[in-house]
């Protein structure tokens, strides 16, 4: 393989996004005979002998390193999985590097993948192609197959020389040494994940257009993070709540008004002296249920994610708005529903939070949490639901049928607000400072 012609494509790659130079010129280069073509594990670049080197190779390289698509999903069927990152990556490179031959590639993906997923969403085409016949799938692989993904589940052998120079995995602890090779390999794949999201920007980060693209090539995450709730809600819902309230009897006692029977009955027996006795129940008007989702998607950083739940809090504890006796759903969900709990009491909501457990970290797909509720409607389970709030920065794949319930979408910043929203949805911005 032409070593200068890699070297030349990568400059150029460099030269046309500035904003990815720097993790571009620091891919170190590898000669592996064990490599057909081109390798990378997000931080190397393998070359061997017997393959081709052009400009939509390295395109299509570069877009696996900057959307990791090598760290997988745990479960996922590798051949499978190898298949949907390649054709994602096929389809974003014509957002990077527009050509004729880009464009041609993503015609031949739109008619291979279903109406209404979306080509640049790993996550999502891996799920499409999970429904196909080992038949359909054979052609796809030749088709859309650019580089080798032996790196992206092991450890490097001796031919690819082990970590880069100056890195060193984590340092095992006993029960991975007791655990032989899995534990290496999985200190391995820890360090390599820590290194490649140290060394390449979040897509979400990236510039201009650039940055629109960041939420369709992660598939969902595996990432588990235990967080205390700090940050204090600043954002008063109270009067939008009231949009999804509903008269209800509640059990307390109501000052303002009295049981009439002991009262004529101390007219009666007494004289003068009538008997009131406040009643135990009065008439509210609030929130009975209601869906909450918490976009845990890598956009969204920690000190993000400890705002909305902040601002749940402020909202269920510090405003007369939900009935002591609810039916909160919490929903946590990147590209796919996390976690799912219901919240039908304070103490409810104060065990969740106290042993919060935020999962995800992946790509940002708001679909699969209307399809969970749309579910549960029908299964009986949200039969008096008249609102959804979906706290998230705002970048994501968004449904496009309305919903019979009112749907807001509450963003951290105004900048959200300019993206193209379903004008079903009522978007509510929080104020800019975090």
């Amino acid at each position: 393989m032409d070593t200068d012609a890699l070297a030349r494509y990568l400059f150029r790659a460099g030269a046309a996004m500035p904003f990815l130079r720097a993790p571009i010129e620091q891919l170190e280069r590898v000669c592996d005979d064990a490599v057909r073509g081109l390798a990378t594990d997000g931080l190397r670049v393998f070359y061997g002998p017997g393959g081709t080197i052009d400009g939509p190779a390295v395109a299509h390289l570069l877009m696996h390193c900057l959307f990791r698509h090598m760290i997988a999903p745990e479960g996922v069927v590798k051949p499978l999985w190898d298949l949907a990152c390649d054709i994602s990556a096929e389809a974003l490179r014509g957002d990077f590097f527009p050509s004729g031959e880009a464009n041609c590639a993503r015609r031949e993906i739109a008619e291979v993948l279903p109406e209404g997923v979306d080509p640049r969403a790993a996550g999502a085409v891996y799920r499409a192609l999970m429904d196909l016949f080992e038949d359909e799938l054979e052609p796809l692989y030749t088709r859309f197959r650019r580089d080798d993904h032996r790196y992206w589940y092991v450890p490097h052998g001796p031919s690819a020389g082990g970590p880069p120079a100056g890195a060193q995995p984590g340092r095992e602890t006993a029960g991975e040494r007791e655990g032989g090779g899995r534990g290496a390999a999985a200190t391995y794949a820890q360090w390599l994940e820590d290194a490649i999201e140290s060394r390449w920007p979040s897509p979400d980060a990236l510039p201009g257009g650039a940055a629109r693209t960041g939420r369709y090539g992660l598939a969902p995450g595996s990432r588990e993070e235990r967080m205390l709730l700090r940050a204090e809600g600043k954002y008063d819902f109270s009067r939008y709540l009231r949009r999804f309230s509903t008269t209800r009897e509640e059990l307390r006692l109501d000052l303002d008004s009295f049981d009439y029977i002991p009262y004529y009955y101390g007219l009666k027996r007494y004289g003068n002296l009538p008997l009131i006795e406040p009643l135990e129940y009065t008439g509210s008007f609030k929130v009975e249920s209601l869906v909450i989702a918490i976009d845990t998607s890598g956009s969204c950083t920690r000190s993000i994610v400890q705002r909305f739940l902040g601002e749940i809090e402020r909202m269920l504890l510090c405003h007369d708005s939900f009935f002591s006796k609810m039916e909160i759903h919490i929903i946590q969900c990147d590209a796919a529903v996390q976690s799912h709990e219901v919240i039908r009491s304070v103490g409810d909501w104060k065990r969740y939070a106290k042993e919060l457990t935020i999962r995800g970290r992946g790509g940002t797909n708001f679909t699969p949490v209307f399809d969970l509720v749309e579910k549960l409607r029908r299964g009986g389970a949200l039969k008096r639901l008249k609102g959804l709030m979906y706290f998230t920065d705002g970048d994501g794949v968004y449904p496009r049928k309305p919903t019979p319930y009112e749907t807001a979408f509450v963003f951290t910043t105004r900048r959200a607000l300019e993206y193209s929203l379903p004008d079903w949805i009522v978007p509510l911005c929080l104020e800019t400072t975090m």
